[in-house]
This record gives structure tokens, C-alpha cells and sequence, in this order.
């Protein structure tokens, strides 16, 4: 049996925001409120704007249907 040596905790946040609507033209209010809510929660932790870093900032979108909309999910990891 082999042991990986690299650390497996990864930093990982996600914010979610519901949008009102199941059209994809509608949902940009809510990916930018979730992008923005998550942009501040990674300062908040590590001190420094990811959008800044030499790389930029990758995320993934999640995207779920809810009751009367669509649960846009951003999430960083790194």
C-alpha cells in the first residue's frame, strides 16, 4: 500500500445565492452576488484578494434547480 505524501486538506469555500428565474439570461444578479459574497469571505480568511494573485481566481459554478428558481453555487478551492 502507497501513501500519498502531499497534504488532502485543501482550503474549499462555496457560496450560494438562489436566482428567481430557470432562464439562464436571468441569472447574473445571483452569480455576481455569489461571486462577490465569496471573493470577501477569502479575504476575510486569508488576508489577501484572490483576484489579485498572479493566477486570478478559478472557481467552479454549481448550478441546481430549487422550487422557484435555480441555486447558483460557486466554490473555490485551493
Amino acid at each position: 500500500m502507497q501513501t500519498d505524501p502531499r497534504p488532502t486538506t485543501e482550503a474549499v469555500r462555496s457560496v450560494t445565492v438562489e436566482a428567481s428565474s430557470t432562464r439562464p439570461g436571468d441569472w447574473g444578479r445571483a452569480m455576481a452576488l455569489a461571486l462577490d459574497r465569496l471573493i470577501q469571505e477569502i479575504i476575510a480568511a486569508t488576508g489577501t484578494n484572490p483576484c489579485r494573485d498572479p493566477g486570478g481566481l478559478d472557481v467552479s459554478l454549481h448550478i441546481q434547480a430549487v422550487p422557484d428558481g435555480e441555486a447558483i453555487t460557486v466554490i473555490w478551492r485551493r
